[in-house]
C-alpha cells in the first residue's frame, strides 16, 4: 500500500519548556558536583567515554565538557588518567590524526592548522610534535592544486576578483602572502588571465 503525505494532517510538535530543561540542567550540574570518591571518578569516566563515542576528542575538551557538567577537578583528573592509561585519550595521536586529516582535505598548512589545533585544546607540546606529520609536504603543489580546483569555478569573473578571491582563499589556509600571490598569480597566468601585482 502506497501512503500519501497530507498536508491536513500535522504533526504536533513537541513543547520544549525551556525553563524546565533548565532546572534539570542545574539538577545535573549539582548532583555532580556533590559526587565524591570512586563515584565521582566512574560517573566522570562515563560522561568522557560518551563524548569519545560521539567523536575523538582531545584531553583538554574533556576536560572543559567535564568542568561544565560540575564534575570536581581531582574526579576529572583521575578519570582522564584512567583513560589515557586504556589508550582511549592520547592528545599526540588525536593531533597528528587532526594535522593530516586536515591537510590533504582541506589543504590547511602553518598557522591555520597551528589554530585548529589550539581551538581543540591541544597542549604546545603536542602541537609542534604534530606538525612535523606536514614538514615533508610541498607547500607550493597543495597551494596550485587548490588554487586550479577554485579556478575553474571563477570562469567569467573579471580578473581582478578572481586573484582577490584566490589570494584571500590561500590566506584563510594558513599560507603566507607571498605564496599567495606567486601561486595565484602562476595559476592565473597559464589559464591565459594572469594579474600582475607588485
Amino acid at each position: 500500500m502506497v501512503s500519501f503525505y497530507d498536508p491536513d494532517e500535522h504533526v504536533k510538535k513537541k513543547h520544549v519548556d525551556i525553563e524546565a530543561r533548565k532546572k534539570r540542567r542545574q539538577a545535573r550540574i549539582e548532583r555532580a558536583a556533590s559526587l565524591e570518591g570512586e563515584e565521582a571518578v566512574a560517573e566522570a569516566k562515563e560522561v568522557a567515554l560518551r563524548q569519545l563515542d560521539r567523536q575523538d576528542r582531545s584531553r583538554g575538551e574533556l576536560e572543559s565538557k567535564l568542568r561544565e557538567r560540575g564534575y570536581q577537578p581531582d574526579a576529572i583528573e583521575a578519570a582522564l588518567d584512567r583513560l589515557a592509561e586504556a589508550g582511549l585519550v592520547d592528545d599526540e595521536r588525536f593531533a597528528r590524526m587532526l594535522v593530516r586529516t586536515r591537510h590533504s582535505e582541506r589543504g590547511l598548512v602553518g598557522r591555520a592548522l597551528v589554530q585548529e589545533l589550539r581551538k581543540k585544546k591541544i597542549p604546545p607540546h603536542v602541537i609542534d610534535v604534530a606538525m612535523e606529520e606536514v614538514e615533508d609536504a610541498d607547500p607550493e603543489a597543495v597551494a596550485r592544486d587548490l588554487v586550479e580546483r577554485r579556478a575553474r569555478s571563477m570562469t567569467g569573473v573579471d580578473r581582478e576578483k578572481q586573484f582577490r578571491r584566490l589570494t584571500s582563499f590561500l590566506a584563510r589556509k594558513g599560507y603566507s602572502p607571498g605564496m599567495c600571490m606567486h601561486v595565484v598569480n602562476s595559476v592565473l597566468d597559464e589559464q591565459g588571465e594572469g594579474v600582475e601585482h607588485d
